[in-house]
Order: C-alpha cells, then sequence, then structure tokens
C-alpha cells in the first residue's frame, strides 16, 4: 500500500534524508523501516500495560489470599490449642 504526504516543511525533509543517509538508506526505505518501528513499539507498549495490569491484579489476588491463609493458620492454632 502506497503513503502520501504533502506539504512537510523542507527543512524536515533534508533532516530525514541526512537521518538516512547515515543509516544507508534512501529516504523511503528510511521512513518505511521508522514507521514499522513505531507501529511495533506501539503494539509493544500496549502488551507491556496489560501485562503490568495483570501483574498488578496477581499480586492484589497473592496478597489477599497470604491474609486469609494467616487467618486460617490462626484459627487452626486456636483450635489446637483449645484441644
Amino acid at each position: 500500500m502506497d503513503l502520501l504526504l504533502r506539504d512537510i516543511d523542507p527543512v524536515i525533509v533534508k533532516q530525514i534524508d541526512e537521518w538516512a543517509k547515515e543509516h544507508n538508506r534512501s529516504r523511503q526505505q528510511y521512513l518505511k523501516e521508522l514507521l514499522a518501528c513505531w507501529c511495533a513499539n506501539g503494539i509493544q507498549s500496549t502488551q507491556v500495560e496489560r501485562l503490568e495490569r495483570q501483574l498488578e491484579a496477581n499480586t492484589l489476588h497473592l496478597k489477599r489470599s497470604a491474609d486469609e491463609l494467616a487467618e486460617v493458620t490462626r484459627l487452626l492454632n486456636e483450635v489446637m490449642q483449645d484441644a
């Protein structure tokens, strides 16, 4: 698929051309790779955010489980002392 951009400031185009030259790429190759990386990073960031939310939920669940286990242990100790 083609993408056409118009009315780009010549100073910006010159800078893009310099960066492309530094990477031994044509302007088109450089921009194509830049856009692909940008999209990949966006997808990766979304996945990282989702995993971080899941980690927070798991941590909360483990804390609640630990609290409940501590209460069960306390109750069992009481029952064993009363017996």
